[in-house]
């Protein structure tokens, strides 16, 4: 069952614990600490910082419980395709869940500075809080710098995200849509919004999402209600997971879902943006649901988790042993040693719970098996020049045995016949043109 621990005081103890701590910087952000644990349980903070406002999120202490609840789960079925007749392969993850809510302005700013490979989830909704010290600019790419190289997933529970920013002090400041624009520029998405032609529309679970989320049953008994999705067509092949959707032709929204936050897909380091845009939900009969911040921080989790350990597992117990499969079928030989053995090092990374450098590796292996070839064919590419080189081969040979020939027979003494070419004693040479010239007159 997962465990749950507040404030400042539990950050400096996950701190103390970590392994490595080296120094790295970035044009984009200031000298910043880079964090790397050796603990494979997923690390997952509440930032509910007291005084700090909130948008669509009433109850905090609601969305913490979520939270605690989704995080319990502990292992989940994760779905690989079809195992044959009619049937489906499924593979069992096993996770652990260690829960910390944060509190405190110090304990938020050091979870951003210098923790990696964790879930941030800020229970503030449409609120950004920004330290002292910070301006909103700043901070927000502290974050994006955290998402882009410390694997920290960032996940935005309801309203249009970034649209409010609370400094520490209390001052209140209104961003508007160029808050999450501005996060979204850092992996070249700055013209990205959250806004639907049509408001105050359901969004029920998509089958992606039921089918990757089916341990976590919450998920499936409601539906959201969202002003503020995120449009497929907006992210492409950064789309990881789909929660909640509504297709309006021609686009495709979705209230919750996972993007992946990178600029290249062989990036080791990035994490997620978890975008969950409900403010309300309901039940199959379209009935307001009790507690509707418990379900914020229920299924926002839920996405989180699947993310870290589903998506790993899909891609390299499936996808990517598929597309082996299939280059092998199509004779694709030239490369696939060196996907195959990106793949191993994948499984190895995934088996000691790095589960994010298990999905790059499990990219490049991709990579390399799209760019795989046949074996070249030399009869076919060579051959015609082989059996031109012959024929000259051949002929040379013939005239240098001719000469050897010549020589040879001259040498010894005879005579070369100017009709026949044959080589005659020169006593005979005479007689011999004679035969020949009367031979051809019978012939003509």
């Amino acid at each position: 069952m997962a465990s749950v621990r507040v404030g400042v005081v539990a950050l400096f103890l996950d701190l103390m614990l970590l392994t490595s701590l080296s120094q790295v910087t970035s044009s984009a952000t200031p000298i910043g600490m880079h964090v790397e644990s050796n603990d494979n349980s997923l690390k997952i903070y509440v930032v509910a910082l007291e005084g700090v406002a909130t948008s669509c999120v009433e109850n905090l202490s609601e969305v913490v419980d979520g939270v605690i609840e989704a995080a319990a789960l502990n292992k989940t079925s994760v779905l690989l395709g079809f195992a044959g007749l009619g049937g489906l392969n499924f593979r069992e993850v096993e996770f652990d869940a260690i829960c910390t809510v944060i509190t405190d302005w110090a304990g938020y700013e050091l979870l951003v500075e210098f923790s990696s490979d964790v879930i941030v989830i800020n229970a503030h909704g449409a609120y950004l809080p920004v330290p002292r010290g910070y301006s909103k600019d700043d901070w927000v790419g502290k974050i994006a710098y955290a998402m882009l190289n410390r694997q920290v997933t960032w996940v935005h529970l309801s309203g249009y995200p970034f649209y409010y920013v609370q400094h520490q002090g209390g001052d209140v400041e209104k961003w508007g849509e160029d808050g999450f624009q501005e996060l979204m520029t850092y992996i070249g998405r700055g013209d990205v919004d959250c806004h639907i032609p049509v408001q105050d529309l359901s969004f029920a679970i998509s089958g992606w999402g039921s089918q990757s989320l089916r341990d976590w049953r919450r998920v499936d008994d409601v539906y959201a209600k969202s002003v503020t999705p995120v449009k497929a067509s907006d992210f492409n092949e950064l789309l990881i997971l789909g929660v909640y959707t509504i297709s309006l032709a021609p686009e495709r929204f979705y209230s919750g879902a996972v993007i992946r936050f990178s600029l290249t897909k062989d990036a080791s380091d990035y994490g997620f943006y978890v975008h969950l845009g409900a403010g309300e939900f309901t039940d199959v009969d379209r009935n307001e649901v009790d507690a509707p911040d418990f379900y914020m921080g229920y299924v926002a989790t839920a996405a989180a988790i699947w993310c870290e350990v589903g998506f790993s597992t899909v891609l390299l117990f499936a996808k990517v042993p598929r597309d082996i499969a299939r280059a092998k079928a199509a004779e694709r030989t030239q490369g696939l040693d060196e996907a195959e053995s990106l793949l191993v090092q994948a499984v190895n990374a995934y088996q000691e719970g790095k589960f994010k450098t298990a999905i790059a590796l499990a990219y490049q292996a991709q990579e390399v098996v799209a760019n795989a070839t046949r074996p070249p064919d030399y009869l076919a590419l060579y051959g015609p020049y082989a059996f031109m080189i012959s024929i000259v081969a051949v002929g040379a040979f013939l005239i240098v045995q001719g000469r050897r020939r010549e020589t040879k027979m001259t040498s010894l003494g005879f005579v070369k016949c100017p009709i026949c070419s044959e080589y005659i004693a020169k006593d005979e040479i005479q007689e011999h043109e004679n035969l020949c010239l009367r031979t051809r007159r019978k012939k003509w």
